[in-house]
């Protein structure tokens, strides 16, 4: 048999083969998996937000952590800074220091000060909220070994809190929890229930929106999504990473390989409203093994530097989300007036005033 006769015989068979249901089906099946998932990122692929709403976030524990009085930095950033919007935390410990002793004195003068200058608050309250060890329960509380006497004071302290803040028309929405289904902190195993329980009391208390925060990178999102109204998530960049290290003896520097497009795809494929999530944290401060104030230069230019800041930033922007907070404003400070370093003070000045 010439060449000639071989290739007409392998097209007659090819010819034939092709012809066969089955196969047709199979190539439809193959050419369909390769060619939607193209579709579907040029259908869902964020568009960069155009009017973002820029805020920031503060914690009257990590001021003071940084050495800086917590009063003063807090009446900077917002006189300096002029944020519209702001995520402010009350802690149990400090609001309850013991059982049944519900001090606000702190939280009603930084509500009272974001009031005169027309910012709006997201209120967060709960067992674990911002800035490590997470989970701030007041001693009393962990000393107890009674499931029941644990969550009815939890619940108690939540009606307290809420009851006491409600007046203030500046609070736009009620922050229940942070990341509590997400295993990271210093932290007694929290119960989805009683997270259920806290924001139907709070549901029950006002009628303000509730947001429930997860990871950006490493939650679910839609559980926790629908136990209220709004999903708030972190984006962070890059990050120092303790794998069990007290045991393992395991560290190390991560950068997140995540696209700025991932974002909003999760939320497609999670069906949670892109409308409906707010990045309630945009790492704009370094992550490593110390607090950032006692990091050396070389420790803190590994997870944030100046190209870093505005990277992160510009990324930020490209993920279509527009309500962005930025995360660590009071090391912007420390940085100005004890390191002599006024970039990040600046540069976030220019965005959030932007």
């Amino acid at each position: 048999m010439t060449l000639a006769q071989e290739i007409i015989l392998i097209k007659k068979l090819l010819k034939r083969f092709l012809g066969f249901k089955i196969v047709k089906a199979s190539f439809f099946v193959v050419l369909l998996s390769l060619v939607m998932p193209i579709v579907f990122f040029l259908i869902v692929k964020p568009k960069p937000a155009q009017n973002i709403t820029w805020g920031i976030n503060f914690s009257q524990k990590y001021a003071t952590e940084l050495g800086l009085d917590w009063k003063d930095a807090y009446l900077k950033i917002l006189d300096d800074l002029k944020p519209k919007h702001a995520r402010l935390v009350i802690y149990w410990d400090q609001t309850e220091p013991t059982a049944g002793n519900y001090i606000y004195t702190d939280t009603l003068w930084q509500l009272d000060e974001a009031k005169k200058r027309g910012v709006n608050i997201i209120m967060t309250l709960g067992r674990k909220v911002l800035r490590y060890p997470e989970c701030h329960e007041p001693t009393w509380w962990l000393k107890s070994t009674d499931p029941s006497y644990k969550e009815a004071t939890l619940l108690k302290y939540v009606e307290n809190t809420v009851l006491q803040l409600k007046h203030y028309d500046n609070i736009v929405m009620w922050q229940v929890e942070n990341e509590p289904m997400y295993p990271f902190g210093d932290c007694q195993k929290q119960y989805k229930d009683t997270v259920e329980k806290e924001v139907a009391l709070v549901r029950k208390l006002d009628n303000r929106p509730i947001l429930i925060q997860d990871s950006g990178e490493g939650g679910f999102w839609r559980p926790l999504y629908l136990m209220g109204d709004y999903l708030g998530i972190s984006m962070y960049r890059r990050t120092w990473y303790n794998f069990y290290q007290d045991v393992t003896g395991i560290s190390f520097y991560f950068q997140y390989p995540i696209a700025h497009w991932a974002y909003k795809v999760k939320a497609v494929l999670t069906a949670v409203p892109v409308d409906k999530i707010i990045v309630t944290e945009l790492q704009g401060e370094p992550w490593g093994p110390a607090i950032n104030s006692k990091l050396t230069e070389e420790e803190k230019l590994k997870t944030m530097s100046p190209q870093q800041f505005i990277d992160t930033i510009n990324y930020a922007q490209k993920s279509g989300f527009d309500q962005i907070y930025f995360w660590g404003s009071e090391w912007w400070l420390w940085e100005k007036e004890v390191n002599n370093n006024s970039f990040y003070w600046d540069a976030g000045k220019a965005i959030i005033q932007n």
